[in-house]
């Protein structure tokens, strides 16, 4: 006799609330976020504060655990979740006052080694799969009906967000350039997973995506030299609950099982440090001109 996990029984429920995907003009920076859980004051001073306060969406997996030998516990098991995600576009356009002050493109996608990639951020001195199979995100009840087992919850949360200068000098024209444009497009795929104790490889119950996207042009009234927002897109939205793993050459679970960097938080810290640091392409385009058909409405 032994103790079972009852794959058949594994849900899955993207749970956002108040989430909404939305860009706010702080003084100094533009705060990208998810609404819920946001410090949009994060944005009002140099260096920008903290945007995530919570979580804006969470995911709650839940599986039935059969005890045939009427255990009182699940021995060494561990349930957890794994998020995988790749980044679609994720581009700031900074362009100057006049032609002559010339443009600048960030595209930090450019400057990811690896995307898809493992979107687990360990924290307080944990290690990946610490934070993958915490205690703190997993609830269990015992029951006697109709089977003598468990039933467990697990739940994952996240809360992408950026803060974005309003301003970049481009080197090359030795102008300030004024932030264009802000697009962020990025896919989830979070990992309903277990193993039968911490020296085994997880076994995926269950995945369930997500999605969120930020496009917003930023225009300037030369009196205020203040920015105005206009969204094309702003999105966040549930994908589809599929019960099991996916085929095993499925790169994305691959991933997800091996747990194997380089991260996606640890590639965007790069990346970023590589452009505000040292101008540092290919993530930083510097250009002598503004873009070809650029919109006449840009300072007015």
């Amino acid at each position: 006799m032994a103790i079972i996990v009852d794959d058949s029984s594994v849900t899955m429920q993207f749970l956002p609330g108040a989430a909404k995907a939305a860009i706010h003009p702080g003084l100094q920076f533009a705060v990208v976020h998810c609404t819920a859980g946001a410090n949009t004051g994060a944005g009002n001073t140099v260096p920008a504060g903290k945007v995530k306060t919570n979580d804006a969406i969470q995911m709650k997996g839940k599986v039935f655990v059969e005890a045939t030998a009427n255990e009182f516990d699940f021995g060494d098991h561990e349930f957890g979740m794994v998020q995988v995600t790749e980044l679609h576009d994720y581009q700031f356009q900074y362009v100057g006052r006049l032609d002559s002050d010339g443009s600048v493109l960030l595209n930090l996608r450019a400057g990811f080694t690896k995307s898809p990639s493992l979107d687990v951020e360990p924290v307080g001195g944990e290690t990946v799969d610490e934070h993958i199979f915490s205690f703190s995100n997993l609830e269990t009840k015992r029951v006697t009906t109709p089977r003598t087992g468990f039933e467990i919850t697990v739940t994952f949360g996240d809360h992408p967000n950026n803060v974005v200068p309003w301003r970049f000098d481009n080197t090359t024209t030795h102008s300030p350039n004024f932030l264009a444009r802000i697009r962020r497009a990025q896919h989830f795929v979070v990992y309903f997973v277990t193993r039968a104790s911490a020296s085994a490889t997880p076994r995926i119950l269950g995945r369930l995506g997500w999605a969120v996207t930020w496009d917003c042009d930023v225009n300037w009234t030369t009196a205020t030299m203040r920015p105005r927002l206009t969204m094309n897109r702003a999105e966040l939205f549930p994908g589809t609950f599929k019960l099991g793993p996916p085929p095993a050459a499925d790169d994305w679970a691959q991933i997800a099982v091996s747990r194997t960097g380089p991260s996606t938080n640890a590639q965007d810290t790069t990346v970023v440090n590589a452009i505000y640091a040292n101008h540092q392409p290919p993530a930083c385009r510097e250009s002598a001109t503004r873009p070809e058909g650029f919109r006449s409405d840009f300072f007015r």
